[in-house]
């Protein structure tokens, strides 16, 4: 009997490009490039035609870039026994006939002080840089330069090969968010935030630096790990529907000595507070993109990577004014997205990808970021990890990446559900982006990590591996956010 043909086993050939997105350098320790591209084109029907490789990694440089001696290397800097540097690892992917898109998350915090980094309502600093400040575009945009010289240089003398085809930045978290019970604390007040919100909205911050504060309408911590938020808002809603959205979520209760009239005014400021937010990270964005890609005589492909909710907390970016930004010819400092397919916004100017993981790269890149902060001596000594061994923190990690995987979208069928604009609407969908990291990638990736050993394990004699690989220090916050993954946050 022959078997029928239905409309959905052609999913493949409607699915536009296939980008392989290998977020660590680590990945090519647990599989080669060769499984990972069959794996992909297994698992989608679609031959990648392009692959996404970082620059750096939590815990240090790949490469040494001019200016920057003293940085750690990443225990990655050597990918792998076959691949001896990050210049090997462009080079086995250009020979394949795949086209190299560069990665970068902006915000890592090993350089050393204070002056880049973000800082709280108090002044406090955390350990991720602020990517408004001039220096971070610097630091950061010669780290991604120099990783397009050299993948440049490994293309102009590999023959027949693929070719630089873009630089991406992930600034899924560029805006952290913490707080307690009844107050929200975000960033940033740095020097450089306060002198762009002084210049385009003069006495704007002052409203920020009490509790509750106009932040409180939309956002809520709901214990002393857990954040709560309103992310449907649209940038063209009005203060009154701000207020309904804060009714509707009961985050009106956050002002019990507030009527309808004050709340509107707090609403007024927190609608000003998100317009000034998304113009600074806009021009940032744009700043570190012309450092890095200054005096090349070909134009890269711009990617922001994206969770693809209506506003981002931690991106400080609207969905909708990108996408009509672009339309309107502005220089936007961006070519193209890549987002979460469950987007409740479909572009229809801004060419863009679907991310085939839920929050896109969010809860990928913070995995890592732990992993970097638990390779730190320093976070070993100075959070509550002290009193955890090697093998506690290693179980940590395999738990937290089986958390992380739930994410993922790894699953042909999941091609059926990329968004689909309404009838005779443009649709500026270029193809999707795929991980296709397993379950059993934590164990291995656990396994061999390097994490040093704690004072009393020393002391008593136990067993553990020595050696370090320095990362960053706000392993506290990383461990409260895996532990509430589940919540809105």
């Amino acid at each position: 009997m022959t078997r029928r043909s239905f409309s959905i086993s052609q999913v493949s050939e409607t699915a536009g490009e296939g980008v392989l997105d290998i977020p660590s350098l680590s990945v090519l320790r647990y599989k080669d490039p060769e499984t990972l591209l069959s794996d992909f084109e297994n698992l989608w029907g679609v031959r990648a035609s392009t692959v996404a490789l970082p620059v750096l990694e939590p815990d240090g440089l790949l490469f040494e870039v001019k200016g920057l001696r003293g940085l750690p290397s990443s225990n990655y800097s050597q990918p792998s026994s076959r691949l001896k540097s990050f210049a090997d690892v462009v080079k086995v992917f250009l020979a394949a006939g795949l086209d190299i898109t560069l990665t970068l998350y902006p915000g890592h915090g090993f350089v050393p002080g204070d002056g880049i980094h973000t800082r709280d309502i108090a002044g406090g600093s955390a350990n991720r840089v602020c990517i408004a400040n001039p220096r971070t575009s610097q630091i950061f945009g010669a780290i991604l330069g120099t990783g397009i010289d050299i993948a440049r240089e490994v293309a102009s003398a590999t023959k027949g090969s693929g070719k630089v085809r873009g630089v991406a930045l992930d600034v899924t978290e560029l805006w952290g968010i913490s707080g307690q019970l009844g107050r929200v604390e975000k960033t940033c007040f740095c020097t450089a935030c306060i002198r762009h919100f002084d210049k385009n909205a003069p006495d704007l911050l002052k409203h920020y630096r009490t509790f509750p504060n106009p932040w409180s309408l939309l956002l809520r911590s709901t214990s002393n790990t857990g954040m709560s938020h309103v992310s449907d808002v649209s940038s063209s809603m009005s203060a009154e529907e701000i207020v309904g959205l804060a009714r509707q979520r009961k985050f009106d209760e956050q002002f019990p000595d507030l009527d309808y009239a004050d709340l509107l005014r707090m609403a007024e400021l927190l609608l000003r507070y998100m317009r000034v937010r998304h113009s600074l990270t806009v021009a940032a964005i744009g700043a570190l993109f012309d450092y890095a890609c200054d005096g090349l005589d070909e134009q890269l492909t711009r990617v922001l990577m994206l969770e693809g909710e209506l506003y981002g907390w931690t991106s400080g970016l609207w969905l909708e004014e990108l996408d009509s930004s672009f339309a309107e010819g502005e220089e936007t400092g961006y070519d193209e997205l890549w987002l979460d397919s469950g987007m409740p916004y479909v572009p229809q100017h801004v060419p863009y990808r679907s991310y085939m993981w839920s929050r896109s790269r969010y809860f990928i890149s913070q995995f890592f970021q732990l992993s970097g902060a638990l390779c730190d001596p320093r976070s070993r000594i100075h959070t509550g990890l002290r009193h955890k061994t090697v093998e506690e923190c290693r179980q940590m990690i395999v738990e937290r990446w089986q958390m992380v995987h739930g994410s993922a979208l790894n699953a042909q069928a999941a091609l059926l559900t990329l968004p689909t604009p309404p009838e005779a609407t443009p649709d500026a969908r270029l193809g999707f982006v795929g991980v296709g990291l397993q379950q059993e990638y934590g164990k291995w990736f656990s396994d061999q990590l390097t994490i040093p050993p704690t004072s009393s394990e020393r002391r008593s004699g136990q067993p553990v591996p020595t050696g370090s690989s320095p990362g960053g220090r706000e392993l506290a916050h990383l461990l409260e956010l895996f532990q509430t993954m589940g919540d809105d946050d």
